[in-house]
């Protein structure tokens, strides 16, 4: 047999009749491969290296092109597409034209699941099996279905959703937990502090296995020691929880042991029914910077080496210091908490990436992580809003997809004063479709009540952060990940009270207006300057602050006045700002003639999915939202519009 190694490796059926001395050593190569790919490349880190072991035995056991494989998340595959013929693609992950960060179908066969969101992969992986059963040929037993799924992921709803139905179906199936105590942060709440109990009683599943290995010795009670064995663990471990479920309970085990992980599976093939295996194991193994700080080995950003297409030019100049918007607003929300005792910030295991470690800091009492469970968070943030506090969600937008149902009932239709903090709302660039935020104002906008804003800037990020607690109702803010000047335009002491349904008049214009959301003014004001300098035309740019309420006179006035009317905004094209601009023109035919034959322009992001690339400005850029497209095309917008208008 030829020696496995990792660069030749072309299918996991190679790794079949391997020794575990090669196994080790092939999972050896894959720790220093990811070491080095990660760090040109950028991406996630710490969770690979923790699983692969747990990878490398899961394609030794099963043939997972017959047997299917579902990662919860899906960030911690890279070994896995090692393993099934892609090492040669790690050079481009999470690149333009590049392989994905995350599973993803088109990719591979090996691949089940396109994911992204954590909690998901049990019930998915259950529907596998109740679609799979009776499948098999007569003879032969049905494939599997196999979830690996981290404890964090593990603690929400949707979990033990799955995990009951499985369980009552008698699913073939097994579920792989992956214990290391982490998400992106430390997995917090009671079932994380239940795991760990089951950490701690290693000492007594030791005295288990010896007790175990006598029975087997003894006569009479040899032949039956599986019942055996059971009772003895009942009495000694804690684990007790899944198999009132109905679920087989094996562990805790140790998820690094390559010989004692494939024993542990072998066994559990033998099992009828679901078969929850616990693997403890070390977030990070191998890499010493991440046993000081898991959190900051979750993900390594990748080193700058080509810079990146300019979507801005000259809105702001060169000078002027730019942060992202989610530092800015960890400092805003932790200065109103400073001016309002009544202020308290939630969030879905994503302290740091939402931008409250800060304010976890300075206010541990009013900051409250409720691990990943969205529906909870937000359904929390509306109880605690009810007794008079003043809470503020900052969630991931394609997060808060998740807590959809509890925004409408446990916030919006109480009316409640409750602050959506929307980060990522916009393109992500390297992490792809399931992380993009184009969607939170179609499925926001429609509930009554609702205020929607999105900055321009810093300054404006803290002015309706305040407006909000002011204000009070439901309100949801949405920035995009990427970075703004302070001040975009006027000194904020120059700037219009932030009055919801409000829009800021940028720059004048005489042929047309663009009424431009969020982080896209600054793209505006830039593609108009580029418009003037190339074709003489001047469009007036307007910061329109508010998705809901819109300015209505504003627009209007500005129909009626050019008869040209261009919105922009970064989300999907249905159902966000530029639908609400063309509701309003279309509601205001009958009643504003002059506004009847406005021409309106939308430039938002295509109805499709779009695909990871190296940097967000890309993404801008293949939708046409940089500055130079946004100017072509109201060029020729423009130019059309007078033709019609010379015709009549």
């Amino acid at each position: 047999m030829t020696p496995l190694h990792l660069a030749q490796l072309r299918s996991p059926q190679e790794l079949q009749g391997r020794s575990p001395e090669e196994l080790e050593a092939l999972c050896a190569e894959i720790r220093n491969a990811l070491l080095e790919k990660v760090f040109n490349t950028g991406g996630h880190l710490g969770s690979n290296l923790g699983v692969i072991e747990l990878t490398v035995a899961l394609h030794y056991t099963f043939d997972f092109l017959r047997d299917k494989l579902v990662f919860d998340v899906s960030h911690q595959c890279y070994p896995h597409k090692m393993l099934t013929g892609r090492y040669e693609g790690f050079p481009s992950l999470r690149q333009t034209d590049g392989m994905s960060g995350f599973a993803c179908r088109k990719e591979s066969p090996y691949d089940v699941l396109t994911a992204g969101h954590a909690g998901t992969a049990i019930s998915f992986a259950a529907g596998l099996a109740t679609g799979m059963k009776g499948s098999a040929p007569e003879g032969e037993e049905d494939p599997w279905a196999v979830a690996l799924v981290g404890d964090a992921g593990f603690g929400a709803g949707v979990s033990f959703e799955g995990l009951n139905q499985a369980a009552y179906n008698h699913n073939r199936m097994l579920v792989i937990l992956n214990d290391n105590e982490w998400s992106i942060a430390r997995s917090v709440g009671a079932l994380a502090r239940y795991l760990s109990r089951i950490r701690s009683s290693r000492t007594l599943h030791r005295t288990y296995e010896k007790l175990r290995s006598l029975a087997h010795s003894l006569p009479i009670v040899g032949s039956r020691m599986e019942e055996v064995g059971e009772v003895i663990r009942h009495v000694l471990i804690p684990g007790h929880v899944f198999e009132e479920l109905g679920v087989n309970y094996i562990g805790p085990l140790d998820g690094h042991d390559i010989a004692g992980t494939i024993d542990a599976l072998e066994r559990a093939k033998r099992i009828p029914g679901v078969t929850l295996l616990h693997f403890l194991t070390e977030k990070g193994k191998g890499y010493a910077p991440a046993g000081d700080d898991p959190e900051r080995a979750h993900g390594i950003s990748p080193p700058s080496k080509v810079p990146a297409p300019k979507v801005v030019e000259e809105a702001a100049s060169e000078e002027a210091p730019r942060r992202s918007f989610t530092q800015i607003f960890g400092e805003a929300v932790c200065a109103a908490a400073e001016r309002d005792q009544r202020i308290h910030a939630i969030t879905a295991a994503m302290p740091s990436g939402t931008g409250l470690s800060a304010f976890a800091e300075k206010f541990p009492e009013r900051f409250h992580d409720t691990g990943i469970t969205e529906q909870h968070a937000v359904a929390l943030a509306g109880g605690m809003a009810t007794v008079g506090k003043r809470p503020v969600v900052a969630i991931y937008s394609s997060f808060l997809q998740r807590g959809y149902d509890q925004v409408f009932q446990e916030v919006a239709l109480q009316e409640e004063d409750v602050i959506f903090c929307l980060d990522r709302a916009g393109l992500v660039g390297q992490d792809g479709p399931t992380h993009m935020g184009l969607y939170d104002m179609a499925y926001l906008r429609p509930f009554p009540g609702m205020i929607l804003a999105s900055p321009r800037d810093g300054a404006d990020l803290e002015r309706m952060l305040q407006a909000g607690v002011e204000v009070g109702g439901p309100w949801a803010l949405r920035w995009p990940r990427g970075t703004t000047p302070d001040e975009i335009g006027a000194p904020t002491s120059l700037r219009p009270v932030m009055e919801p349904g409000t829009a800021e008049l940028l720059r004048a214009g005489d042929c047309g207006a663009v009424f431009a959301l969020g982080a896209m003014v600054e793209i505006a004001l830039d593609a108009a300057a580029k418009l003037q300098r190339a074709t003489g035309l001047e469009v007036a740019v307007y910061d329109a602050r508010f998705c809901k309420p819109i300015d209505r006179d504003a627009i209007l006035g500005a129909a009626a006045q050019y008869g040209w009317v261009a919105t922009v905004e970064e989300h999907a094209s249905s159902g966000g700002f530029g639908s609400a601009v063309a509701e309003c023109l279309a509601d205001a035919s009958t009643t504003h003639p002059r506004t009847a034959s406005c021409r309106i322009s939308r430039h938002a992001v295509p109805d499709r999915f779009i695909d990871h690339m190296t940097t967000r400005d890309e993404q801008l850029a293949v939708c046409g939202m940089d500055a130079a497209s946004l100017a072509k095309s109201w060029a020729d917008s423009l130019s059309l519009s007078k033709q019609e208008s010379l015709r009549q």
